[in-house]
């Protein structure tokens, strides 16, 4: 009897274990809330080569920079061969779930050292430049922007170390890889992710020309475009007209001090247009009245010139007052023209020169404020 109640009390104990086993089992394998994200496992076959050098070359402010950094490979390959996947279990929130996932992409211990080279190779370029602190931030934002932006029909987020030796991605692969660098640096940094237009920003914190109600400044990292300026049209001329969603990447205390200054320098590149385009169909159509006219005095001169020839003194000296007031008004309306077109011409340079240089804030504001006309 006492054999058979300690078989009892072993049975129950043992159902208990296991079922005890099963939840703890099934807490792991199918937990109730987590985010499991994409993640880096360096590739074992490239564990004792050589670091790959990637170079790469792009214009800032008056210099041409060159970055050479090394790159672990068996990182690189660890990355491409990752499963990009995030897998999301319980009640979690898209907000949630997706920084959690940009931000385990972005932090992935295993590129830290990817991080470290890009860095060093960017404070010596700022420490033979002798780069403010907000050069310095925009030398990292043109090197992100001058890779080659790229859009893929399977198009899974890359690694930023995948983004630095492919040399190209797409708005969210940059912009992963440039709120990488700035939160390293110190920055508050968030994404800005625009879901019905499927883009992506960064944005980073800033004292002056903040992105609508945020505390960040905007960062295009598609293109080449100044810290603060917001992208109006996306390609295809799709507006961007999405509250986007925030996702902090890091909580800094280093902020961008120059939003005053790429503010005007846009308030300036929209003014320099529409002036331009106020003035185009003015001057167009005094250039078209001069050709006419110059055509009506060089016919008048022709005829002029046959009645000398052929002696006809009278016929002649009765078209010298009408040729002299042809001139006399063409000449009038040529200054005219000339002073229109000048200042058409003003605004157009300025606006192109903007235009064309929005990887030099410095060289730009400096441009802008001797040759805009009325400033």
């Amino acid at each position: 009897m006492h054999n058979r109640f300690l078989k009892l009390i072993g049975a129950f104990l043992f159902i208990i274990l296991l079922g005890l086993s099963i939840v703890l089992i099934s807490a792991v394998i199918f937990p109730k809330e987590a985010v499991i994200a994409p993640h880096i496992t360096p590739d074992p076959t490239h564990l004792q080569s050589s670091p790959a050098i990637i170079s790469h070359q792009f214009p800032f402010e008056k210099t041409t920079v060159i970055l050479n950094l090394p790159i672990n490979v068996s990182v690189y390959e660890g990355a491409k061969q990752a499963e990009k996947t995030t897998l999301v279990y319980g009640d979690i929130s898209e907000t949630v779930w997706l920084a959690q996932s940009y931000r385990a992409i972005i932090q992935d211990p295993a590129q830290d050292g990817l991080y470290t080279a890009l860095l060093a190779e960017s404070d010596k370029i700022g420490y033979q430049q002798k780069l403010t602190d907000d050069e310095y931030l925009e030398l990292i934002t043109v090197y992100i922007q001058s890779l080659r932006y790229e859009t893929r029909e399977q198009n899974p987020v890359k690694f930023p170390v995948e983004t630095v030796v492919d040399r190209t991605g797409d708005c969210d692969d940059k912009s992963l890889l440039l709120a990488g660098l700035l939160s390293r640096e110190g920055y508050p940094v968030a994404l800005l992710l625009f879901g019905p237009e499927s883009h992506m920003a960064v944005g980073v914190g800033s004292d002056d020309y903040h992105y609508r109600n945020t505390s960040y400044a905007f960062i295009e990292t598609t293109n080449y475009s100044l810290i603060g300026v917001p992208t109006d049209k996306l390609g295809g001329d799709l507006p961007l007209y999405s509250d986007p969603l925030i996702m902090p990447i890091s909580n800094g205390t280093k902020f961008y001090g120059s939003g005053n200054e790429t503010r005007y320098i846009n308030d300036m590149y929209m003014l320099s247009d529409m002036k331009a385009k106020e003035l185009e169909p003015q001057v167009k159509s005094m250039g078209a009245n001069l050709a006419s006219q110059h055509e009506k005095i060089t016919r008048l001169e022709s005829r002029m010139k046959d009645m000398k020839d052929t002696g006809n003194t009278v016929g002649y000296n009765a078209q010298v007052p009408v040729h002299n007031a042809l001139i006399s008004d063409y000449n009038t309306q040529l200054a005219t023209y000339r002073q229109i077109y000048d200042l058409y011409e003003k605004y157009a340079f300025v606006h192109n020169y903007i235009l064309e240089h929005m990887y030099d804030r410095k060289g730009v504001y400096e441009y802008v404020k001797k040759n805009m006309p009325g400033e």
